[in-house]
This record gives structure tokens, sequence and C-alpha cells, in this order.
């Protein structure tokens, strides 16, 4: 009888990614769901790493489902500006925003070791931008004097720069958004982004109504006070 004595191999294979030398690849963004107010301006915050080995010989900033290694920005007239450079900044910021720049926004770099072998990463998230507008509201939006009236500025998403909003009343400053309504309050209401007048909403309108002593008509109705107060 023979007895065979068998030995068993293992082998360990590591995977790594091309040029992979103390360092990770790898892309960050500060924000990955932005929101920004048409016509203003988005920063995209980014950093990227890499290995040691590597020097940076290429970065782009795409459309999530753009093919191509061209920056998406090269025809948009100055209006987009590339803040990082070759080693970790991939920073981005974008002018006057329209509908055309809602949209998903990946970052790529190129790069060669020092052997000259030549590799490549894209972040595995993208940065989707959404943009919204500034909405008004008065409330309630006719009134009595002496009753509360309370202002309000909303958007669709949370404006990722905190704005400042500042209101107006026919173009005058308006200090508080809430107040006991007086017939000097009537008037068009606009909200927008302090120091940016033209980022504002769509006026709406405050009615104050008085109520005019039953001895001087013969019932007593609702009048805009200024209105009356010219009849006298």
């Amino acid at each position: 009888m023979w007895l065979f004595e068998t030995t068993s191999v293992i082998m360990v294979i590591t995977l790594t990614s091309p040029g992979d030398c103390g360092g990770n690849w790898g892309v960050t963004f500060n924000n990955t769901a932005p929101c920004a107010l048409k016509g203003s301006s988005v920063m995209f915050g980014c950093s990227y790493d890499y290995p040691s080995d590597q020097t940076i010989t290429n970065t782009f900033w795409k459309f999530k489902n753009q093919i191509d290694d061209t920056n998406f920005f090269e025809q948009y007239g100055g209006r987009v500006e590339y803040l990082g450079n070759k080693k970790h900044n991939c920073t981005l910021r974008m002018d006057n925003l329209n509908s055309n720049d809602e949209n998903s926004y990946l970052f790529r770099f190129k790069t060669v070791d020092n052997n000259g072998q030549p590799n490549a990463w894209s972040s595995k998230t993208s940065v989707s931008l959404t943009l919204t507008g500034l909405t008004a509201e008065v409330n309630p939006a006719t009134v009595r004097e002496g009753e509360k009236v309370t202002l309000k500025c909303s958007t669709t998403c949370t404006l990722s720069n905190h704005p400042t909003i500042v209101w107006f009343r026919d173009g005058q400053s308006v200090s508080k958004t809430e107040f006991q309504a007086n017939s000097e309050d009537s008037g068009r209401y606009r909200c927008a982004d302090q120091g940016q007048d033209l980022l504002s909403s769509a006026p709406v309108s405050l009615d104050v109504q008085c109520e005019l002593m039953p001895d001087l008509i013969n019932m007593s109705t609702l009048y805009d006070c200024m209105h009356f107060r010219i009849r006298l």
C-alpha cells in the first residue's frame, strides 16, 4: 500500500490600484448636493489624492454622463473658473447660473508614475447642482390696522451659501419680518439676497384696511386706509 502526503498551497493575491505606492487614490467634494439661486454663483469645493510616485498631467471637470476627457466649461466664455491646481485642489466656481447648469458633475485626473506609466482616476460620486429662486409671501395679504403681519421668503432647496435675506416695500428697506400693520405698510413686498438686489423674488402685495366709524357713513365697511384718507 502506498501512502501519499498532500501539501496544500494557499496563494494570496493582493489587488492594488494602478501605480499604488505610498498613498490612496480619491476625490473628496465638500458638498455633493449644492443649492444656489439662479443668477448667482456657486463653488464646488474639491480635493484629490494620489500615490506619491504619481505626477499630475491633466485635470478635468466633466458632466456625469460625458465620455470624452475635456472640461465641460470650455465653451462657457469665462463664466466658469477652475480654481484648483495640479497638486490636491480641484475647486471650481460657476457664475451667473442658469437653468442649463442644473446638472451632475464629476472630477477626473490623469497621472504618470516614475516609470512613465500613465494612470487616471475619476471621482466615485458626483456633484448634483440644484437651482432655485426666491418666493415672497405676506401672511395675511389683507389685514386691518393693528393686526399682525408675517413676511416669509422661501426656496425649493436649502441654499448652500446661507445668504442674508433682506426685504423691500415699494423699493424701501423693511427691517422687520413681523409687525403690527398700519396704513403706511400697504404696498408691494419682495425679498432678496443681501448685496444682490437683482436676485430677488417677484413682488407680493399687502393691503392694510381700516374700519370706518358708523357716524361717518351709514354702515361699517372696510376700506383701504390710505385710499380713505386721500378721499378725506
